[in-house]
């Protein structure tokens, strides 16, 4: 099956509920993350603003709420956009009724899946059930698998002496957020549905060289299953893309910036050189790719070796991604990591050739 014929479209507002508040969370680093995609991005217009304005009247409780479950570290909220995408959802509250009835014990393990692989690290979903009340074997589990940040661990050890209570907390952050905050962002309908019908025409004209922009380079060719790839349209990814994968979804969501949709098309040999070198101007982003060359690994594994969380590593290593430095790979048994030495260096030449 190719790739291409695997992609189903998304849209509405309602796949914004979620990357709203973490652009809220995280938008300095978001920005600074915008320009070094696309060279000369600049944080202006109405989400800057609204951004701006609204986050200086966020209550200090509520702040520290969103920061707890969408710091870009280890997003754990943005585990649930599949039940979004898997149910074809189209309200917010459409949203919450399916969230309800999500058992506190599952929510914790979505969120504690936000930094672990069950067929990658050997995680037995049924120990949760056994952590549950039993705090020496919870703070084991966190200090040995789990890829979190050490104050995200303290909390989540909360979490497991009291899952009910963890649920409470969070679902009344989202209700608050969808009171207060949701409402009052000023979406550009008009540019949201010109990025769709962008999208659609681009993925005909273009075809698959262009859907593995989107997806970060990701090959499905080693997947046997019928399983979709859907592309929703974001107005707060904007000029980036995001993968959210979960092991009981039966599909693989990417959330597109609606800007995204046409900044990848870059063809000027000269800016594609560019990019290749600027994107391996770092230390850590060299160290990974000669770990892996010749070997594939999870983001997990390169995480536990590289001592980073997995957002860390993300962030490390998506120019090199999306660069074609690195290849990855979608199996049965989830998203792999790996890069050939000689096809690096031959790319690098070939594109100074092209660039004289």
């Amino acid at each position: 099956m190719k790739t291409i014929d695997r992609v189903e479209t998304r849209k509405g507002r309602i796949y914004d509920f979620l990357p709203g508040i973490y652009r809220l969370t995280n938008n300095e680093r978001l920005v600074e993350h915008f320009k070094e995609l696309t060279p000369g991005y600049r944080p202006v217009g109405e989400i800057a603003e609204w951004v701006n304005i609204t986050l200086k009247k966020l209550p200090e409780p509520i702040l520290e709420k969103m920061d707890l479950y969408f710091n870009w570290q280890t997003p754990l909220a943005m585990r649930l956009s599949p039940i979004i995408s898997e149910n074809c959802l189209k309200t917010v509250d459409e949203f919450f009724k399916a969230l309800r009835a999500v058992s506190p014990e599952d929510l914790l393990r979505d969120f504690l899946l936000i930094g672990l692989g069950p067929r990658a690290v050997g995680f037995d979903e049924s120990i949760i059930s056994q952590m549950l009340g039993d705090q020496r074997k919870a703070l084991v589990f966190l200090v040995e698998k789990a890829v979190l940040t050490p104050h995200q661990k303290a909390v989540m050890l909360d979490f497991f002496s009291n899952p009910i209570s963890m649920k409470d907390d969070f679902v009344y952050l989202l209700e608050w957020y969808a009171e207060h905050i949701f409402p009052t962002i000023p979406f550009d309908e008009g540019a949201l549905e010109e990025s769709e019908r962008d999208l659609i025409l681009n993925l005909q004209s273009r075809g698959e060289d262009y859907l593995l922009k989107l997806i970060d380079n990701m090959r499905y060719d080693e997947l046997e299953d019928r399983r979709k790839i859907l592309l929703a349209i974001s107005y707060f990814v904007e000029n980036a893309q995001g993968g959210v994968f979960h092991p009981k979804a039966k599909n693989d969501l990417f959330v597109v910036g609606y800007r995204f949709v046409n900044s990848v098309l870059e063809d000027d040999p000269l800016n594609q050189a560019a990019a290749r070198y600027r994107a391996m101007g770092e230390p850590r982003r060299i160290k990974l790719l000669r770990m892996l060359f010749g070997k594939r690994y999870t983001g997990y594994d390169i995480s536990r070796k590289l001592k980073m969380s997995n957002a860390e590593v993300t962030e490390t290593f998506s120019n090199l991604i999306a660069c074609n430095l690195i290849k990855t790979y979608r199996t049965k048994e989830g998203v792999y990591f790996t890069a050939d030495r000689d096809e690096v260096i031959d790319l690098l030449i070939e594109q100074l050739s092209e660039s004289d």
